[in-house]
């Protein structure tokens, strides 16, 4: 299937679900930036591109980033010299690693939502 959307579509069912959205018209392309708090309150996001106003291609590229994203190394990111967490994050590793794992549910829920645009 290659179903054609505009932007608003994109944007409004991505707030409807909680993100914060930003969008970049690069040509025949669109580049997306999600933002969203985590459940403990990490600022958590990344960026997509729809090539054209195709639905599927945007859907895809999500779905590459959920399939790349690894909790644990998301995670290690945000734990300090002291083995705990840092800038925000949880004290203890298994939390941050906890919230790392929501953000990954986050994802795989916002491409579900994305997929039922279509």
């Amino acid at each position: 299937m290659n179903t054609n959307i505009n932007i608003d579509a994109v944007m409004k069912c991505c707030e409807t679900n909680g993100w914060e959205v930003r969008a970049d018209r690069q040509g025949k392309d669109v580049i997306f930036e999600f933002c969203k708090f985590t459940p403990a309150g990490q600022d958590f996001g990344f960026s997509t591109s729809m090539k054209g106003n195709c639905i599927d291609s945007l859907a895809d590229d999500i779905e590459d980033y959920y399939e790349g994203l690894d909790p644990d190394y998301e995670a290690s990111l945000w734990i300090g010299k002291d083995g705990h967490g840092r800038r925000g994050a949880p004290y203890h590793i298994k939390d941050i690693v906890a919230d790392m794992e929501k953000a990954e549910e986050m994802v795989y829920r916002l491409l579900e939502a994305i997929r039922g645009i279509a």
